[in-house]
């Protein structure tokens, strides 16, 4: 059995109206319009991955999400960032883009690449 990606965007509305391209690698995709705090880890027990835009994640938050590898920000969103680097969780930026979907998931990919 193969390992799978469980990736989870937190607040697709607050990104962009572009289509994202679909990733590459096997996975499976959640996306909410917006997180409320009370929902952040329920939302985020299983996953691999988190896309975030403006929805923060904090120290707590991180210390419940036992199988998170990665997180990408692709706003204002605040990340802890010292919580992520106790726990191994690598926190990347997405770069200012005229694609950003395109550089989303071109992003994410060399992430998943790399693990």
């Amino acid at each position: 059995m193969s390992f799978k990606e469980r990736v989870v965007f937190l607040d697709r509305a607050a990104f962009t109206n572009d289509d994202l391209p679909i990733p590459s690698f096997e996975h499976n995709w959640s996306e909410y319009p917006f997180t409320e705090p009370p929902d952040l880890v329920p939302r985020l027990f299983w996953s691999t991955t988190v896309i975030t835009h403006a929805t923060p994640i904090d120290a707590e938050a991180i210390g419940q999400l036992h199988k998170l590898i990665r997180i990408i920000v692709t706003g204002p969103a605040v990340v802890d960032a010292d919580a992520c680097e106790a726990r191994g969780i690598a926190v990347r930026h997405l770069p200012v883009s005229d694609a950003p979907g395109q550089a989303l998931i071109g992003l994410l990919e060399a992430l998943v690449d790399k693990t």
